[in-house]
């Protein structure tokens, strides 16, 4: 049953009222405003730049809840499918390859997501996720090379590549209902560690060759 806040209000004092408006990052926005339209109807007088503070802050903090609510969504969706039975087939989850694509690359996450395919009767799809992974690679390095080097853009692609991976290549070959088992990620983080580390030493020297 939902709180009527407006009727709750009027049992408040003045200063339980304004316990609301002073400590707002606590409460929902309708108890907030519930708070400010009883204390007006006592005689409190709101200023516009006080009444526009609380708005701003209500809405700040509505959006950081709402973010929250996707946030969680989100993991929800990644980890609806993951189980604890051991007969079940153990794979790199959607997370793990958004995260790894994030950090290292599509061409890194795809090779997860064809070890995945690997354990799965569809192995013939491995050669697409592959060749899928290496197209996009390389159109990312042309298109990236054509603005100035804008890290950002970088990750927001691979973020999108990753998306790809998860949303067509996972479910069309894997399922969106298949139950699986988490499968670790130390081998392929320390192999993606020690290659961006290589990689990083050799655009140091390249300069001073």
């Amino acid at each position: 049953m939902e709180t009527d806040f407006v009727k709750l209000m009027t049992t408040k004092s003045d200063d339980g009222l304004e316990e609301y408006i002073n400590n707002r990052q606590k409460y929902t926005s309708v108890a907030i405003y519930a708070a400010v339209d009883e204390l007006k109807k006592r005689g409190r007088i709101f200023t516009d730049e006080e009444f526009d503070k609380i708005a701003t802050d209500v809405k700040q903090q509505e959006k950081i809840r709402m973010q929250r609510i996707a946030d969680s969504e989100a993991k929800r969706k990644w980890d609806k499918n993951l189980v604890e039975d051991s007969d079940a087939i153990e794979l790199y989850s959607q997370k793990a390859i958004s995260g790894f694509s994030i950090a290292f690359g599509l061409m890194f996450s795809s090779i997860l997501m064809a070890l995945n395919l690997n354990r799965t009767p569809s192995k013939r799809a491995i050669p697409l996720v592959i060749v899928f992974g290496i197209v996009f690679t390389v159109v990312q390095f042309y298109l990236l090379s054509l603005i100035p080097r804008n890290s950002g853009l970088t990750l927001a692609t691979n973020f999108g590549g990753a998306l790809i991976l998860n949303s067509v290549f996972w479910k069309k070959f894997i399922g969106d209902e298949t139950p699986y088992r988490k499968r670790k990620i130390w081998v392929p983080l320390i192999i993606g560690i020690l290659i961006s580390a290589l990689f990083l030493s050799v655009m140091i020297l390249l300069p001073a060759a």
